[in-house]
């Protein structure tokens, strides 16, 4: 990122003209596919959502305007910083206007009318919430009309309630949404699509009578709800195997999901692990077991996250491995994806559907 201006709120686009007028002639083009709103209150996580969003820029050139709301009173009650950040490089440098918004907590309910100004017209309004909306209420509801709200579900302390939150979102506003753990499953859900598409492996899927999910449960300073990834993975499966959801139960650090579909009992556990080296939230294997004795293991390269292997077998034979290398994962390509999607995944709507009536999972 460039050069960063405080300025006062009346003179933002004042000053980004001028920065752009210094620049005609450096060979610098600028541009902007949409406007990325993020919402973010300040703390330990800011760094690691001004990192996505670097990431995000590096691909797809935005307005970016960041509100980070204080939580100290005693700070002004707004403060401003305008900047470019630089997305690619080429026979011209592609950049993008970058509009910072310090907001005290006792006055966020001005950032409506603060942001209203700096909408780009014409383009996308992509809003990034990355607080838990079970008890921030957004703030936006009645000047903003969004393309897509895109959720952090690692803000939340409740996932039910984080889901009846999202839903109502969705409801109410007729707007697409996303969340950010949802989409780094995305891998493992199109491989599930890859893997198992013949008939014959469907009908093995169709057995299931227990799920093993093995993750990185060590925690980061941005990280610290490991589990949630795994949580929307066995979820998803239930949804698409259509089974009755019945209790949560632990043993020890391992969680029991407990569903059953035509008076069979499956068992989705949650296994943690820990590996430093590793993303948080990681999934690392899934295992199956059928009633018929079939298993499958899927499982990941612990030196090269990007390789997964399934192993099948049954009580008779082990079948010859499937091996599957998809694109590497980066910080902030969670979110890169999710702003390239369209509309909201029914998937997603029917997993929050699901989550909502899980009465005592912890995070």
């Amino acid at each position: 990122m460039a050069e960063v201006y405080p300025v006062s709120p009346a003179e933002i686009e004042t000053k980004l003209s001028q920065i752009w007028t210094s620049l005609e002639t450096k060979g610098v083009a600028r541009a902007s596919l949409f406007n990325l709103l993020v919402y973010v209150e300040d703390g330990h996580r800011l760094t690691y959502i001004e990192k996505i969003i670097q990431k995000v820029i590096k691909t797809f050139p935005a307005r970016i305007l960041l509100v980070v709301v204080q939580q100290e009173s005693s700070l002004k009650e707004l403060t401003a910083e305008v900047s470019i950040m630089f997305s690619s490089k080429g026979e011209y440098d592609v950049a993008c206007d970058f509009i910072r918004l310090r907001v005290a907590k006792n006055a966020k309910d001005r950032v409506p009318l603060l942001v209203l100004p700096h909408i780009l017209p014409d383009l996308p309004i992509y809003l990034v919430w990355a607080e838990d909306p079970s008890w921030e209420k957004l703030p936006f509801e009645q000047t903003l009309a969004f393309d897509r709200i895109i959720f952090d579900s690692e803000s939340t302390e409740s996932l039910p309630n984080f889901a009846s939150n999202a839903l109502s979102i969705y409801n109410k506003k007729n707007v697409a949404i996303a969340d950010l753990n949802w989409a780094r499953t995305e891998t493992l859900r199109d491989l599930f699509l890859i893997a198992f598409f013949s008939k014959e492996r469907c009908e093995q899927l169709e057995r299931i009578t227990s799920i093993q999910i093995t993750y990185n449960a060590k925690e980061t300073p941005f990280f610290a709800h490991t589990k949630i990834q795994s949580i929307f993975l066995q979820a998803w499966l239930a949804c698409q195997f259509q089974w009755d959801w019945k209790d949560l139960t632990y043993e020890g650090t391992t969680e029991i999901f407990s569903y059953a579909k035509e008076n069979t009992p499956i068992e989705c556990r949650l296994l943690p692990t820990s590996f430093a080296n590793l993303p948080p939230g990681l999934i690392l294997d899934v295992e199956f077991a059928t009633t018929k004795g079939e298993h499958f293991l899927l499982q990941r390269d612990r030196e090269e996250i990007s390789r997964l292997t399934l192993y099948p077998s049954d009580d008779f034979s082990c079948q010859l491995p499937s091996y599957f290398t998809f694109s590497k994962a980066e910080s902030g390509h969670s979110l890169v994806k999710e702003i390239t999607h369209q509309g909201t995944s029914k998937h997603f709507i029917k997993v929050l559907q699901l989550l909502r009536q899980y009465g005592n999972v912890t995070l």
